[in-house]
């Protein structure tokens, strides 16, 4: 954890430029979906020479479904812990890499969780009948097993490198273009990569004044991913996938912004079932907190919009910093 040190002694030496950041950068963390190369909304901010960041994205997992041969089971807890660099460079260009660490345990929030459905009356999914606390992984397509762990796993994920390029930045609007490939350094046996490289496109598209007259900043994100031959259930795999995001800021002070957003991917893996890769809709509330004018923490709670597909929740922490 040196290098995190390092990252928080940042804060009180770094030169104090004003960060503008775009939306929360999410991605579905589903056991299945953590997988592929689904990119991020970024926004179109341009960094400030260099940016790292410290994300945490912590989620909880009930979910099921057989058919035949087929069964796919989720009960417990994925943390995806990720240190990220971008850096600007040359005129409108940027670069980035994402190195992912994936540990699978038991449901920590189970207890939280069954009581939040039950408070509000949600369909806990036959949550309430399971054990507390259980960490219980099984991928099973056809009669092939490839993945089955009731014990903690820990392992690097694929690591992500990002082109990105400036395509136009005005006072109001701005658009950026950004292609993304993922390397195969995860593995499926932990669920922490797909085995395969993943290649995606997307666009990002900010607009700070059509919703100007309610304090309101818009963020926009489409893309597709082409993905590789990946080794879990590759006879179900579909060879390209869609993303999109919609989001909305408001800024409260310097200080403080509160924004929501959803995020949303299709079908990555062709088995009828939602816990296999099924298409995901996610909703996002949160806030972000400037610790400084170069520093800023964001702190977000992610619900599942389409049950079964992503994480029931997932709770998310980015600690970053411009230099």
């Amino acid at each position: 954890m040196r290098w995190f040190v390092s990252l928080c002694l940042v804060f009180c030496v770094a030169p104090s430029v004003h960060a503008e950041q775009g939306p929360f950068a999410l991605r579905n963390t589903h056991p299945v979906a953590l997988l592929y190369g689904l990119p991020r909304p970024l926004g179109t901010s341009a960094p400030e020479a260099t940016e790292i960041s410290f994300n945490i994205e912590h989620s909880n997992n009930f979910s099921s479904e057989m058919d035949g041969a087929t069964f796919f089971f989720f009960d417990g807890e994925t943390s995806v812990l990720t240190y990220g660099v971008r850096r600007a460079f040359a005129d409108r260009w940027e670069w980035g890499v994402e190195i992912p660490w994936v540990v699978h345990t038991g449901g920590k929030f189970d207890s939280f969780i069954g009581e939040f459905h039950e408070l509000f009356g949600f369909n806990d999914g036959g949550r309430s009948a399971a054990p507390r606390g259980r960490l219980d992984y099984l991928v099973r397509y056809q009669g092939q097993e490839f993945a089955n762990f009731q014990n903690s796993k820990k392992h690097i994920g694929d690591v992500r490198g990002s082109l990105g390029y400036h395509l136009w930045q005005g006072s109001a609007r701005s658009i950026v273009l950004r292609g993304l490939i993922k390397a195969p350094t995860g593995t499926v046996e932990t669920l922490s990569g797909s085995e395969a490289v993943d290649v995606a496109v997307s666009m990002d598209y900010t607009d700070t004044k059509s919703l100007s007259r309610f304090g309101l900043k818009l963020s926009l994100m489409g893309g597709v991913v082409w993905l590789g031959d990946g080794d879990l259930a590759p006879r179900a795999q579909n060879e390209l996938a869609a993303v999109g995001h919609v989001g909305l800021s408001y800024r409260v002070n310097d200080r403080v912004e509160l924004l929501g957003q959803i995020d949303a991917h299709s079908e990555l893996l062709d088995s009828g079932m939602k816990p296999a890769g099924g298409s995901a809709i996610q909703g996002t509330l949160g806030g972000r907190i400037r610790l400084s004018p170069n520093a800023w923490i964001d702190l977000a709670v992610v619900e599942d919009l389409r049950s079964q597909s992503s994480p029931d929740v997932v709770f998310h922490i980015l600690l970053g910093v411009r230099l």
